[in-house]
């Protein structure tokens, strides 16, 4: 974990926290120090903590410098106060990187009349100028606003610890990428096959967004961010009256284990139509600072208590009993949700050894990639590729597979690939446990009795579900 210090104070900090907010990285902890409440957003993550005292005070902020943080942000509206804090700051602390917020012009030195190399000077004045000057008819566009703003390109430092670093660029894998510059020492580098990525390099890189996020969580390390970004905490309903206590046992115990392997923060128990007054015990008694039991005693809709949870928990997987999914009702209000959904079977979690994926030539399969290796490297397990042609071409879904094979690469993970002219689901059925991920599509919410007249994977899941199944939704809300 990082830890960060924001010093926060007026409207600039008040925009830059809602977008550290929204844009959650959970390798990230926050501590934010504000004199102004009003300026916080009304929703605040676990990874947040919050101080409210004057930053100018030295007695004060000496306190909270004691922690070791890797980064501090100083973001005022006041030139006084913003400078006084950097120098309250620099009292204790002379190395570690500060960003500035300077809408002033302000230049900082130490005490032999150096320049601080250990400050970033955001220069908000020369900001705006350069961006306003980007609508002239005729000039040059500089390299942060060229492309379609969408992520397709991408500047990445490399960390010390990277599997990237003293690797020749010949020797990466570049589908649907390509590392186009390199810095190093303040130069830029052409890249070529024999040139040797470094520690503190800065590689800019071009191509498809999906691809670059993944790319860049395996620069820096970070492949165990599911549940994010769908949310951060993992999500249990059970349903006393729908449910056998039989039932709810083995879904405690499976999201048990879910929540020691998976890296969501917390785990909230959901209670509904409570009947068992022992199973209900039970259940209680796992409450602890991780995990969050909540009983409704009121027999409130279904749609409405889940919709509350999901939102007042920030819940990012939401897993439930195979009684609970079959019912067509629920399905569509986990739909509605946009949060993945994982159906719990009876066969134990501890026992698989595989994600099976059957693919399609739908783009979903893109869509839900980055899912499916985050998962399967958190639980360690195998990533295993069903193509599924019963006419024998192979080649429909080269894209898609090649897709795949990149990403495996990038993530070094192992990645089988199955070619199949039966039926997926006979293929399937004899096989020792395994995690199936599906895209959550419309397809399936579909009847039963309307999907055995279908050839779509999606609309005959059901047809695995002595399987814990995981469905991804291909949109985020």
């Amino acid at each position: 974990m990082k830890q960060i210090l924001i010093i926060a104070d007026g409207i600039v900090a008040k925009h830059f926290l809602q977008r550290v907010i929204e844009t959650y990285v959970s390798t990230n902890e926050y501590t934010v120090v504000t004199l102004d409440r009003s300026i916080l957003p009304e929703k605040i993550p676990s990874n947040f903590l919050i101080y409210q005292f004057d930053p100018t005070s030295y007695i004060k902020l000496s306190r909270i410098l004691k922690r070791d943080f890797h980064e501090i942000f100083i973001i005022m509206k006041n030139r006084v106060d913003a400078e006084g804090t950097y120098h309250n700051i620099r009292r204790d602390d002379p190395m570690t990187r500060i960003t500035f917020y300077n809408k002033w012009d302000i230049e900082f030195f130490n005490d032999l009349f150096f320049k601080d190399e250990n400050l970033i000077n955001v220069n908000a004045n020369e900001l705006i100028a350069s961006r306003l000057y980007d609508f002239l008819p005729n000039v040059p566009v500089i390299a942060q606003n060229v492309g379609l703003g969408q992520g397709e390109i991408m500047e990445v430092s490399v960390p010390f610890g990277s599997a990237y670093v003293y690797r020749h660029i010949g020797t990466i894998i570049q589908n649907r990428w390509r590392i186009v510059a390199l810095y190093r020492a303040n130069q830029l580098l052409l890249p070529k096959p024999s040139l040797m990525i470094k520690p503190n390099d800065v590689l800019l890189l071009v191509g498809k967004p999906s691809v670059l996020e993944s790319v860049f969580r395996a620069i820096k390390r970070q492949s165990g961010q599911f549940p994010a970004p769908f949310g951060e905490h993992i999500y249990l309903y059970i349903d006393m009256m729908k449910e056998s206590a039989l039932c709810i046992r083995n879904c405690l115990e499976q999201v048990g284990y879910l929540h020691k392997r998976i890296k969501g923060r917390n785990l909230v128990i959901r209670v509904a139509n409570p009947g068992d007054p022992e199973l209900l015990e039970e259940i209680k008694a796992l409450d602890s600072p991780t995990v969050e039991c909540v009983v409704d005693y009121r027999a409130r809709e279904a749609e409405t208590l889940i919709k509350e949870d999901v939102e007042r928990f920030n819940i990012g997987l939401i897993a439930c009993g195979r009684d609970i999914f079959d019912d067509r009702k629920y399905r569509e209000i986990f739909y509605a949700m946009h949060k993945p959904v994982l159906q719990l079977s009876r066969l134990s979690m501890v026992q698989l050894k595989k994600l099976v994926l059957v693919l399609s030539e739908s783009e979903n399969m893109e869509l839900i990639s980055s899912t499916v290796f985050d998962v399967a490297s958190q639980l360690d397990l195998d990533v295993e590729l069903l193509d599924y042609e019963p006419d024998g071409d192979f080649g429909k879904k080269k894209e898609v597979l090649s897709h795949y094979e990149n990403l495996a690469n990038i993530f070094s993970k192992k990645l089988d690939v199955r070619h199949e002219t039966r039926n997926p689901i006979r293929a399937l059925e004899p096989e020792e446990p395994f995690l199936q991920v599906l895209p959550f599509t419309e397809g399936v919410l579909q009847r039963r009795i309307l999907a055995y007249f279908s050839t779509d994977i999606e609309k005959l899941y059901f047809k695995l579900s002595r399987n814990p199944q995981l469905f991804v939704p291909v949109e985020i809300e």
